[in-house]
C-alpha cells in the first residue's frame, strides 16, 4: 500500500460505503467519505474518528472536481440501487447513475487519477439457462426488452461500464471496474416498519418480515438464484484490488461468492430457520408467493441465476472466507442486535 494513500470514497455513506470507509482507515488509508448523510457511519464507526464531507454528485460540480483533484484514488459507489426505484423512478436512475457519475469518471480522467467504479453484476443481464458463470471478459450481457425497464439499472451501468472503458482506450484513465454479486452484512439498506410500503433488497426484506413477525414475500415464487456475499469478504477484496494497481489496472472484476448460491425461496426458508434458532424461538412468520406485477408494478423482469467467475481475485490472492450459513447468521446478529439503533437512526 503506499504510505497513507489518500482515497475518495463518494456514495461513502451507504451500505458498501460504511463498511468499506471503517476497513481502509483502520488499515491506514486516510479516506473521505462523500454522501448525503453519514448516519451509517455513525453507527459503523462508533466513537472512531472518520472524515465525512457533504456531498451532492448531482449538483455540486466544483465539489467533486476539487475532492478528485485532491486525492490519490477514487472509488465511485453512489447509485440509486434498489429494484423499487427501478420500477418506480426510472429517470431517477439514469441520471444519478449515468449522467451524475460521468462527472466523477470525467474529474478522474482530467486530473490523472485512479478510478475504482463500482459497476454491478445486473450487467451481464439473463443467464439464459447457462450454467457457466459471468467471466468479466467473455460473457455477453444481454437485457431484456425495453418494456420491462426494470433493466434501466443494467442499461445505465453496463454503458458506464463502457465508457469507462474508452477512456482506457483513449489512454487518459487508470481504471478498475469492479461487478459485486449481491453484498449482504451490517448496515445494508435498511428496516421497513409495518407501516411503511418501501421495498429494499432481499435481504432486508426478510429480515424487516422476521423482525416484525410479517409474512416473507417471495416475487414470482423466488426460483432466481443468487449467490451472497458478505460484506467483510467484498471490502477485503476492494483492499486488495488498491494493493495492486497494476495487476488490476484497467480491468474488469467480479467480486463475489459462487459457493454461496441459492435460491431466494431457499433464502427465506434458511434466513426463518436461523431466527428461530439463533433469536427468538418462537417466531412464527410464513412465507408467501407474491406475483412480481402486485409487488413491483409492471415492467419487472429478473435474471433466473447469478454466479460469477473470481478466477481474477483468486489470482491475485483473494478468497471469500464466510459461507452461507456464517454469511446469514452474522448479517441477521447485527440487525437483530442492533434493532432500535437502526430504527431510530435510518
Amino acid at each position: 500500500m503506499v504510505e497513507r494513500q489518500k482515497v475518495a470514497i463518494f456514495g461513502g455513506g451507504g451500505f458498501i460505503g460504511s463498511n468499506l470507509g471503517h476497513r481502509l482507515s483502520a488499515a491506514g488509508y486516510e479516506c473521505t467519505l462523500l454522501d448525503l448523510v453519514d448516519n451509517k457511519l455513525k453507527l459503523r464507526f462508533g466513537n472512531a474518528p472518520y472524515r465525512f464531507d457533504r456531498c451532492d454528485i448531482s449538483a455540486d460540480d466544483d465539489a467533486v472536481d476539487a475532492v478528485v483533484a485532491d486525492h490519490d484514488t477514487v472509488i465511485h459507489l453512489a447509485a440509486h440501487v434498489h429494484p423499487s426505484a427501478f420500477m418506480h423512478a426510472p429517470l431517477d436512475v439514469v441520471q444519478l447513475n449515468l449522467f451524475d457519475a460521468l462527472k466523477v469518471v470525467d474529474a478522474c480522467a482530467r486530473h490523472g487519477r485512479r478510478l475504482i467504479h463500482f459497476s454491478t453484476c445486473e450487467v451481464y443481464g439473463k443467464a439464459r439457462g447457462s450454467a457457466e458463470p459471468f467471466n468479466e471478459d467473455r460473457s455477453d450481457c444481454v437485457l431484456g426488452p425495453i418494456g420491462s425497464h426494470r433493466w434501466i439499472y443494467g442499461c445505465a451501468k453496463q454503458l458506464l461500464d463502457r465508457i469507462v472503458h474508452a477512456h482506457g482506450l483513449r489512454g487518459d484513465l487508470d481504471y478498475t471496474i469492479v461487478r459485486p454479486f449481491n453484498f449482504v452484512g451490517p448496515l445494508m439498506d435498511r428496516l421497513v416498519r409495518p407501516t411503511e410500503t418501501d421495498n429494499p433488497r432481499v435481504f432486508a426484506h426478510f429480515m424487516s418480515a422476521l423482525l416484525f413477525r410479517r409474512p416473507m414475500q417471495l416475487v414470482d415464487g423466488g426460483h432466481s438464484r443468487r449467490c451472497f456475499t458478505y460484506i467483510d469478504d467484498g471490502t477485503a477484496a476492494i483492499q486488495r484490488i488498491l494493493e495492486e494497481p497494476v495487476a488490476t489496472r484497467n480491468q474488469i472484476v467480479n467480486i463475489g461468492n459462487p459457493a454461496n448460491e441459492t435460491t431466494i425461496r431457499d433464502l427465506a426458508h434458511s434466513m426463518r430457520a436461523i431466527y428461530r434458532r439463533e433469536f427468538e424461538p418462537a417466531a412464527d412468520v410464513p412465507i408467501v408467493d407474491v406475483d412480481s406485477r402486485t409487488f413491483y408494478g409492471d415492467g419487472y423482469e429478473d435474471c433466473d441465476r447469478r454466479v460469477p467467475d473470481i478466477g481474477k481475485l483468486r489470482a491475485l490472492g483473494w478468497a471469500p472466507h464466510f459461507d452461507l450459513e456464517r454469511t446469514l447468521v452474522s448479517s441477521m446478529r447485527y440487525f437483530f442486535t442492533h434493532r432500535d439503533a437502526l430504527l431510530a437512526t435510518l
